[in-house]
């Protein structure tokens, strides 16, 4: 008879792999159990003759509606216009998350790494131009003038704030684009786990339009930008920053197109706005190192998540 072949021995890389990953599910049992408050966002048009009672809705309790730069926010969004009612919101949630395709043992440590990255998306649709005479031939005249995105933390009834952003969307002051900037952004909570508070923060803001020339319809995005970068600590309380409000400040982005043959007396140019929020936490140090040793999904992380990452660097 011939020799029986010896047993395949399990490669040493792979056996401390399995030894850190025994070792990672014996920490996560000896702990309480983690969990994440459910989440829902909101997407607000800020139309200039409701900014105060807009801005005054759910406001987080650490920020003072008395204190100057609250006063200057208003008075941004307020626009100093006067402006008619805006229409109903409409409201929509998307929550994003990375899909891998790996091997069981790959897919469970992504599946945790998933826990440590949240994409927040919210969209509102409105008419972006007011209405006035339009025999007097007036220039365009924007009706809204910001937008406020707001990532709810708890159930319906017992809602708090827990991310609170709002940029301004109004023209520039030759008309010919829009002066895209942010104004503010508080944090008291994140939307994903963390080991030590401290989270990368990444922001965008978009606008899309239907709209007709002479002879054709047209569809499109008008513009997509990434507003804001931050690295933000909360293991020491919430994260409140002001942003420069001065006319120099900001993207200057384009404009709503407007319809052939509107009528410009009441409002126009109809156009969906969006925001989307990444947040991404610090992984356990255990966790990272099993990351680094897993094959690469060789997925494509969106410039926004990119962006966040970048925000936490030194």
């Amino acid at each position: 008879m011939g020799k029986r072949p010896a047993p395949a021995r399990v490669p040493h890389w792979l056996a401390s792999l399995w030894l850190l990953l025994a070792a990672q599910g014996a920490t996560a049992d000896d702990r309480a159990p983690v969990t994440l408050a459910p989440t829902r966002a909101v997407l607000l048009l800020i139309a200039g003759p409701e900014a105060s009672q807009t801005l005054a809705q759910q406001r987080p309790a650490t920020i003072d509606p008395a204190s100057k730069p609250e006063a200057e926010l208003l008075r941004q969004c307020a626009n100093d216009e006067s402006q008619r009612p805006t229409r109903s919101f409409l409201f929509t949630f998307i929550t994003q998350g990375w899909r891998v395709l790996l091997h069981p043992m790959a897919v469970s440590v992504h599946d945790e790494l998933l826990k440590y990255a949240k994409v927040s998306d919210g969209t509102a649709s409105g008419d972006y131009y007011q209405g006035g005479d339009p025999s007097t031939r007036a220039p365009l005249n924007a009706r809204i003038s910001c937008l406020r995105f707001m990532r709810l933390s708890g159930d319906s009834d017992n809602a708090e704030v827990a991310l609170d952003f709002v940029a301004d969307v109004r023209l520039d002051a030759a008309r010919d684009a829009i002066r895209l900037r942010p104004l503010r952004l508080f944090i008291s909570q994140g939307g994903a786990k963390s080991a030590d508070g401290h989270y990368s923060v990444a922001i965008a803001v978009r606008a899309s339009a239907v709209w007709r020339d002479e002879v054709a319809g047209h569809q499109g995005q008008l513009f997509e930008e990434t507003l804001v970068t931050e690295s933000v600590n909360l293991k020491s309380g919430s994260f409140l920053k002001y942003y420069p409000t001065d006319a120099a400040s900001g993207t200057r982005v384009p404009i709503v197109p407007v319809s052939f043959g509107a009528d410009r007396s009441r409002d126009f140019g109809n156009a969906e706005f969006g925001v989307r929020v990444a947040e991404i936490g610090t992984p356990p140090a255990t966790l990272k190192l099993l990351a680094d040793m897993l094959p690469d999904p060789n997925e494509k992380v969106s410039q926004l998540l990119i962006a966040a990452a970048l925000a936490g660097l030194p």
